[in-house]
């Protein structure tokens, strides 16, 4: 008996210490995919791939996530260089996500400063901070680890190309380098001079490339991470992945002479704050001395006037990149200086790393969409047609979309009654996000108030785009200031017409039909009449776009509801001011006020002009597009049951919204707003792609 025992006891032993029985347990595809992509990035915890690298050298993954340092160094000769490389890059990414982002949010603080004076007041993170900061210097290790993963190792990126750990590694120092380079700026309190900084214990200099010097002309107060800003009513955000990380620099608005021009503006409020600011934009002075490289071909612009209409965007976005000093793995590892290069996303899409061509990282919606946040532009639009005791209109703007680049032809935005530029929100997205149009073309944006009478705004709107294509282009042969696309929605596209037309003396004699032959023939010769109402086609454009357009007039205006709001709208005082004098000085009848459209003596407002019993209407319905000029007509049509001659938007009938001659016709369903649906805007697009390689094929004349 005493044998049977120990010999069953013999065979526990055995079987106890053997190998443990392995047992299969089948899984679902998204759970095994889920485990596999998570990460210190994307969860907080470390990957499969680190932590079994940890574990095969006898390392426990949760100890070495609270103090990476030490396993760093006992992984290194138990791995092979590229598994240790990128396990110490996610381990100190790791730590650095745990520790504090003071110097990051001070980085960022200042987007949410509205005025000059605040935008001041950012206090600058000390030097010692900003070297001794450890969340800053584990970024600068995982940057490190993480470099030289993918330039220093013994294969290169492209045989890693559809190895997943390669795509986390190339994350882990996109995350890095935001972090970096946010801290770079606070220490500097936005300068990026010649001069280095110590960041995290590493000495950084800063170069910015594809950036013309007067694309910079005063020093950023704010740096924003692009991935994490979230947009409501921006149906899509257009990245390119890559290497870097993409940033929003935001500039302040321009201090200068103007600027108390400003603030008496907004004072009256007479303008929303961004526009107010924005008319002292050019009065400022210039940034600190910067390192350029890649410059875009640019003649130096005279200095701008306070009152000047062009408008550089606030908002610029910039891809920004870490290279370190040093060959090889042992020279990356060592180095204790490094560049930032700071790129224009818009001129340049790759860079030579380590002897490699390697795609740039870029973020096209941000800046936009941060932008149309802050820009108050819808609301100001809306109060200037219902405000009383204006004391004036506000000048029509051109908003640049990004830097002005000389060699990309220009769209031109002009937006409709009541609205502003964001009602191109999703359109204008649509085409930054486009890399072929991006690539042949820029964005300008043009506001003005709708309240005015459309003779008047194409006066102004001429001349504001005029004065911009003068200040960027003086000598007019720049790519940019030929054969540019203007697209205008509802009254943008009555007036756009109008500037691409010749008037002649049709416009004069129409306006003032029915007065005494004596009273027309001194009224014609006034100055102010003559710049109204004679006017000629605008050389710089090459092809327009008319979205739901009443070219005829709008019925919904003659409407009672319309005609009860159209009562409501205010003119600015200086309007009313030069309509009584103008009254005065050629001793108008009451009478005659009335037969030529002026009620009581008060001009036309905007949406007067869009009945089609309007006198506006009456002169300009007629009036063609300069022969040879392409154009496009893309309609909406509300109730597609109806034959499309019948069918209306709900404001402008098909019959007003139809051209002859167009190069093509599109009807989409939809309301009035058609500028905003997908549909329309693949249009465009179309239209575009068209146009470039009708442009390209005839050798870019």
């Amino acid at each position: 008996m005493r044998a049977l025992i120990g010999l069953l006891a013999g065979l526990a032993l055995l079987g106890g210490s053997g190998c443990a029985v392995v047992k299969v347990k089948e899984r679902a595809f998204g759970d095994i995919a889920a485990e596999r992509s998570v990460d210190a990035l994307s969860g907080g915890r470390l990957s499969i791939a680190s932590s079994t690298a940890l574990n095969s050298a006898g390392l426990d993954p949760a100890a070495c996530a609270r103090d990476p340092d030490p396993c760093v160094a006992q992984l290194r000769p138990l791995a092979p260089a590229e598994e240790w490389l990128a396990t110490a890059a996610e381990l100190q990414l790791l730590r650095m996500n745990a520790l504090p982002a003071t110097v990051e949010r001070s980085a960022e603080s200042g987007a949410f400063k509205r005025s000059g004076q605040a935008a001041a007041e950012i206090a600058r993170v000390p030097a010692d901070v900003a070297a001794a900061d450890p969340r800053t210097q584990a970024a600068v290790a995982t940057a490190r680890y993480a470099y030289a993963y993918l330039f220093a190792t013994a294969r290169t990126p492209e045989q890693r190309v559809f190895e997943a750990r390669q795509q986390q590694v190339l994350q882990y120092y996109n995350r890095a380098v935001e972090a970096i380079a946010q801290a770079a700026f606070a220490a500097s309190a936005g300068k990026a001079e010649a001069a280095t900084l110590d960041i995290g214990g590493l000495q950084l200099g800063a170069v910015l490339h594809g950036y013309d010097p007067s694309d910079i002309q005063q020093d950023p107060q704010a740096l924003l991470a692009s991935d994490t800003l979230g947009f409501a009513n921006l149906r899509a955000v257009y990245r390119r992945d890559g290497f870097g990380t993409a940033l929003v620099a935001v500039f302040p608005p321009r201090r200068g002479a103007g600027a108390a021009a400003a603030s008496a503006a907004s004072a009256e409020g007479s303008q929303s704050a961004d526009v107010a600011n924005a008319a002292a934009a050019d009065a400022a002075p210039a940034a600190a001395s910067y390192r350029f490289a890649n410059a875009p071909r640019r003649r130096a612009a005279a200095g701008a006037r306070d009152d000047a209409p062009y408008r550089d965007t606030r908002y610029l976005p910039v891809t920004v990149t870490l290279r370190f000093d040093g060959e090889g793995l042992e020279g990356v590892l060592a180095s204790r200086s490094a560049q930032l290069d700071v790129y224009n996303p818009y001129r340049i899409d790759s860079e030579t790393i380590a002897g490699r061509k390697v795609p740039l990282a870029a973020n096209y919606s941000a800046a936009y969409g941060i932008w149309l946040a802050r820009s108050e532009l819808a609301r100001l639009s809306l109060s200037s047609l219902l405000r009383p005791k204006q004391a004036r209109a506000f000048k029509p703007r051109v908003y640049l979309n990004q830097p002005y680049d000389p060699d990309k032809r220009v769209i031109v935005l002009i937006h409709g009654l009541a609205s502003s530029p964001e009602a191109w929100v999703n359109l204008a997205n649509e085409l930054l996000g486009d890399e072929s149009l991006r690539r042949r073309y820029q964005l300008w944006q043009v506001f003005y108030p709708t309240n005015i009478d459309m003779l008047s705004n194409r006066a102004a709107i001429a001349s504001a785009l005029q004065q911009t294509f003068q200040h960027y282009d003086p000598q007019g042969d720049d790519v940019a200031s030929r054969d540019a696309v203007l697209v205008g929605h509802s009254m943008g596209g009555v007036i756009g017409r109008l500037l691409l037309s010749d008037s002649g003396g049709h416009v004069a004699d129409a306006m003032l039909d029915g007065l005494d032959p004596a009273l027309i023939a001194r009224v014609r010769k006034d100055p102010m009449l003559r710049q109204l109402t004679v006017f000629e086609p605008m050389p710089q454009f090459g092809r327009a776009v008319f979205m739901a357009s009443p070219q005829r007039g709008a019925v919904v205006t003659d409407g009672w509801p319309l005609r009860m709001v159209r009562k409501l709208i205010r003119l600015p005082l200086d309007v009313l001011r030069e309509t009584a004098e103008l009254i005065q000085r050629y001793d108008v009848s009451e009478s005659d006020l009335e037969r030529i459209g002026l009620r009581k003596g008060k001009p036309p407002t905007g949406p007067d002009d869009l009945s089609p019993n309007s006198r506006f209407m009456h002169a300009t319905r007629d009036l063609s597009i300069e022969p040879g000029l392409p154009y496009h007509v893309i309609v909406a049509q509300r109730d597609p049951t109806l034959a499309l001659a019948q069918s209306s938007d709900g404001v402008v009938p098909y019959p007003s919204a139809h051209m002859d001659g167009a190069v093509s016709e599109k009807a989409i369903v939809s309301g009035h707003s058609v500028q905003e649906t997908p549909q329309a805007i693949a249009e465009l697009r179309r239209i575009l792609h068209e146009d470039a390689a009708t442009y390209e094929s005839r050798g870019k004349r």
